[in-house]
């Protein structure tokens, strides 16, 4: 069986390049297919599967989401391009990207996003998960404790819960060898409580600035 992964960062594809790569035995190919980030929402009734930004939630209803395999990073904050004081725009992958939320969320001014590949921004300032001049992740620890920072989680809206639960064996056997190589950390393997508890403190406080909709309680997680 062949299913399309859609994804728009390289990075996400990470836990799953064991399986691309034939090191993980099965009878599901996967074949990624690499969109826009703002191009998701209007293809993921096409593809198989996405990596989905957790804001996309907002505005598809029905998606199963898998607890591995999902992308998170360490770190996560604001690099200057321009040195200015307020900055006024970012560029991001996405205007629903759970970076850009981020900043949405944890900065009371307004920074508008402006929709570029990071290597060819032209706006003041990009999304960086390592060198940066403000720091977002330690803005999330204090509100989050221990929680990771996950950015996109594995949905489908197409496939059944049959196919989807051999698809968690077969992912999480990858991402546990990611793991052991040190390429992905623990949350990324399986989100287990902490994560969900990340996914869920990401809503709330979205919520509470009024930019997101949809309860956690909706949201499938298997």
């Amino acid at each position: 069986m062949q299913l399309q992964i859609g994804y728009s960062l390289d990075e996400e594809l990470s836990p799953i390049i064991p399986v691309l790569k034939g090191e993980v035995k099965s009878d599901i190919e996967l074949v990624p297919i690499k969109l826009k980030g703002d191009e998701l929402k209007f293809k993921i009734n096409d593809l198989d599967l996405s990596f989905l930004p957790l804001p996309l939630l907002n505005f598809v209803s029905g998606v199963k989401l898998l607890s591995n395999g999902a992308f998170t990073v360490n770190r996560l904050g604001i690099k200057r391009i321009i040195n200015k004081d307020p900055i006024s725009n970012i560029c991001v992958r996405g205007s629903n990207s759970t970076e850009y939320y981020f900043v949405k969320v944890m900065f009371s001014q307004k920074i508008s996003p402006i929709i570029s590949e990071s290597d060819k921004c032209t706006g003041e300032s990009i999304i960086s998960f390592s060198d940066y001049d403000i720091s977002i992740d330690s803005l999330w620890e204090k509100q989050c404790k221990d929680c990771p920072i996950i950015l996109d989680l594995i949905g489908s809206l197409k496939l059944d819960i049959n196919i989807l639960s051999k698809l968690k064996i077969i992912i999480r056997e990858s991402a546990r060898l990611q793991e052991e190589r040190g390429v992905i950390g623990k949350f990324s393997k399986e989100l287990g409580l902490k994560g969900r508890e990340s996914v869920k403190n990401f809503f709330e406080l979205c919520y509470k600035k009024k930019i997101c909709t949809i309860n956690f309680d909706s949201i499938q997680i298997i």
